[in-house]
């Protein structure tokens, strides 16, 4: 098995609710070390993704600890790394500021990548990871499957202050089509649907219109409530819940959705068997990432 995955790592710094401290590599991390877990012994993980001059020997010296991750799609670029801070004032409520300095991922280094790969992971994890018309090639010359996970891709631009609110995607219908997969939380999909707050009324009508046009699963990550997959059969659109996994101690919850999304991939890649499957497996995934901070437990700490 041979997983593709396109976003932007970041340098992250979390400041926990009990007060505590963590800085360590995160965005397209929490994809990456996950699926290079799952994948040990049956495959590989090929990222695709910048990563800043000023980084680029450490990044490389964290993934080079996996002999199963690829890393002839990672480029360096001359600006600085990506860096997040994010304040979480509880496990559901972050505040987050972002130094972005990357371009968008140019097609020509896309390209180079996409051969010979079973599945395509794409997570807007700086939510300028691509550009629309770079996405709709990319859809265009990869015929496997894809899952986008919508992510930062409903974040405006950093404030003078590196402040990021939620904006309404307008065109999201044109950023998403075409898709096997879409994954977003309860409030990326109140921005589509152009809502101040979620309401079910707005999930059915992002989630209609997708199956509508293409999409396979709708999943729709809701924390410790679990996730909503929608989905089609023969007699038309269905709505399944799927429980979160119970866990006793939550540390913090940066990177669960990440992790969600690589173990869905891996799950229905390995084992197929429908959505629902691979929900319950990303379910506990994530439920096990959010018991710890940072990257601890991949790099044997």
């Amino acid at each position: 098995m041979k997983i593709g995955v396109i976003g932007t790592p970041n340098r992250d710094t979390l400041l926990l609710p009990d007060g505590r401290k963590t800085v360590s590599w995160g965005g397209l991390v929490y994809n990456l070390l996950p699926l290079s877990h799952y994948l040990r012994g049956r495959g590989t993980v090929h990222p695709i993704c910048p990563v800043g001059e000023d980084a680029i020997e450490d990044f490389l010296t964290l993934l080079r600890r996996f002999d199963n991750i690829e890393l002839g799609g990672i480029t360096p670029l001359a600006p600085r790394q990506n860096r997040v801070t994010l304040k979480c004032q509880s496990f559901d409520e972050k505040e987050e500021t972002a130094e972005l300095y990357f371009p968008p991922l140019p097609l020509d280094h896309i390209r180079d990548h996409l051969e010979g790969l079973d599945f395509l992971l794409i997570n807007f994890t700086s939510g300028r990871d691509l550009e629309k018309e770079t996405l709709h090639r990319v859809r265009q010359l990869f015929r496997g499957p894809i899952l986008l996970d919508v992510h930062s891709l409903t974040l405006s631009d950093p404030d003078p202050k590196g402040r990021r609110r939620m904006r309404v995607l307008r065109d999201w219908q044109d950023w998403l089509r075409g898709m096997e997969y879409v994954q977003l939380t309860l409030t990326e999909a109140a921005s589509l649907a152009g809502q101040n707050k979620t309401t079910l009324a707005g999930l059915v009508e992002v989630a209609d219109w997708l199956l509508e046009n293409g999409t396979l699963g709708v999943i729709v990550t809701r924390g410790n409530l679990g996730a909503l997959y929608f989905h089609m059969d023969e007699q038309g659109i269905l709505k399944e819940e799927v429980p979160a996994f119970p866990v006793q101690t939550l540390v913090d919850t940066t990177g669960c959705g990440d992790v969600f999304s690589a173990a869905f991939v891996f799950h229905l890649l390995r084992w197929g068997g429908g959505g629902l499957q691979s929900i319950t497996f990303a379910n506990r995934a994530a439920a096990l990432k959010a018991t710890f901070s940072g990257l601890g437990p991949w790099l044997g700490q």
